[in-house]
């Protein structure tokens, strides 16, 4: 690896972290979320009729089943989220369906807002016809999981 690439993969995960605690920060403050939660919401505000199967998001959001149902446990008791039968009726867990609740619906359009806010503050720096090429980049190193030797 040459210094530019070290330099900028340190830049990178500055850039993560600075914006992982301005979201953070304002997630909690304004809206009593933090960020792995406002994840899992956004995923299923975005998913069709707010649903989504259990390993499905499980893999979404990087985490393991066992994770993922901590945090609905969590999502259930504030009428966020809820898990269901998936629609066969089958109630073991890998048929599961994880459902944003009307609350949880109402709190992440407002949430969005303020994490698109931010996002934009995020970017203001960059050329915005550079962006879609940017994160094409950052994507392909995302899904580069093959090990340099």
């Amino acid at each position: 690896m040459t210094a530019d690439a070290l330099e900028f993969c340190l830049a990178i995960s500055r850039a993560h972290a600075s914006l992982n605690l301005k979201l953070q920060d304002s997630l909690g403050a304004f809206h009593g979320l933090d960020y792995e939660d406002f994840r899992l919401l956004h995923l299923l505000l975005r998913a069709e009729d707010g649903r989504m199967a259990m390993p499905t998001l499980s893999r979404a959001l990087g985490l393991p089943m066992s994770a993922l149902l901590r945090k609905m446990v969590l999502l259930e008791k504030t009428g966020l989220a809820e898990r269901t039968a998936g629609a066969n009726g089958d109630s073991r867990q890998n048929h599961r369906v994880a459902v944003l609740r009307p609350g949880g619906r109402k709190l992440m359009q407002a949430a969005v807002t303020t994490v698109e806010a931010i996002c934009a503050d995020a970017v203001k720096s960059l050329d915005i016809e550079s962006l879609p090429q940017i994160h094409a980049a950052l994507l392909a190193l995302c899904l580069d999981d093959t090990p340099n030797t």
